[in-house]
């Protein structure tokens, strides 16, 4: 069954790389032996852009499913699993305005570069036609992709504030959110490998300095800070409940209710155990 998953997951992704590798073989902007700066420059980009349209087709749904999965495990939790059909269909909806903004961004940014470059008038020219055309679906997922992880984490999120569940039930709904926030940064992470293709042989702009360490900090702050305060509030969690443990079972020891609640007491500090030890810190 994963390996089905893995494979439809790969499946489109992988396709789609192969198919604007040939489209820009077909225009030229893919050509060997590279003999200038200006062609290395554009088999890079031909090969960059190819492989990060592919990366940010796979993220985007991994997203996709990760989001189902841990939004089902939280309904669970909460006791609403009736309204997961509500949920679904409210992040369809928002999935579906995020497309057509991302194929207005994936047809103007295109535009936009052919203006600011002075070839808009040799759009009839094939090589110009061809490289537009395969620009349009790396904007398009590179617009999708970003909107997507930040709303559907941010969907997630929001399950945190419910004060419904006990302490138990809130760290399983941390564990659920910060697994769909990992899974975010790995996905993220492949970004940030294949844009070095970018810069084979060619020197590293100011620009495309600016550009990544722009993209970087947005991460950072969206995705790492969140992450890290998610940790510090599942530790606080933990040690208030230990501390409550603790209470419980010296109260059960004073009144000489050792005995009849010995049963009682053993769980009580099994799941003292389990929260104080990271390697078991999510069997709950």
């Amino acid at each position: 069954m994963k390996h089905n998953v893995l494979f439809d997951n790969l499946m489109y992704p992988v396709l789609l790389i192969l198919f604007m590798i040939v489209l820009h073989c077909f225009a030229g902007t893919i050509q060997f032996p590279v003999e200038s700066s200006d062609a290395q420059r554009d088999l890079n980009t031909a090969i960059g852009t190819s492989l990060l349209s592919g990366v940010f087709l796979l993220a985007i749904r991994v997203l996709q499913q990760k989001v189902a999965n841990n939004l089902l495990l939280i309904l669970n939790t909460i006791k609403k699993q009736n309204e997961f059909g509500l949920h679904r269909r409210i992040l369809s909806e928002q999935f579906k305005k995020q497309v057509v903004w991302a194929i207005s961004i994936g047809f103007m940014m295109p535009l936009l570069y052919m203006i600011s470059e002075g070839v808009i008038e040799r759009i009839d020219e094939k090589e110009v036609f061809i490289v537009a055309m395969s620009a349009i679906p790396f904007w398009l997922l590179l617009s999708l992709f970003i909107m997507q992880l930040t709303t559907v984490n941010r969907y997630l999120w929001k399950f945190l504030s419910d004060d419904t569940v006990d302490a138990m039930g809130k760290l399983k709904l941390y564990k659920y959110v910060i697994s769909l926030t990992v899974t975010t940064i790995m996905t993220t992470s492949m970004v940030f490998l294949v844009i070095p293709v970018f810069w084979i042989n060619q020197p590293i702009h100011l620009f495309d300095a600016i550009f990544i360490s722009c993209l970087f900090a947005f991460f950072v702050v969206f995705l790492l800070t969140p992450l890290i305060y998610f940790h510090h509030q599942v530790k606080k969690i933990k040690l208030a409940e230990a501390k409550e443990i603790d209470k419980t079972i010296a109260q059960l020891i004073k009144q000489s209710l050792v005995e009849e609640k010995s049963k009682e007491i053993e769980h009580l500090l099994h799941v003292k155990e389990t929260l104080c030890d990271p390697k078991s810190s999510w069997k709950l």
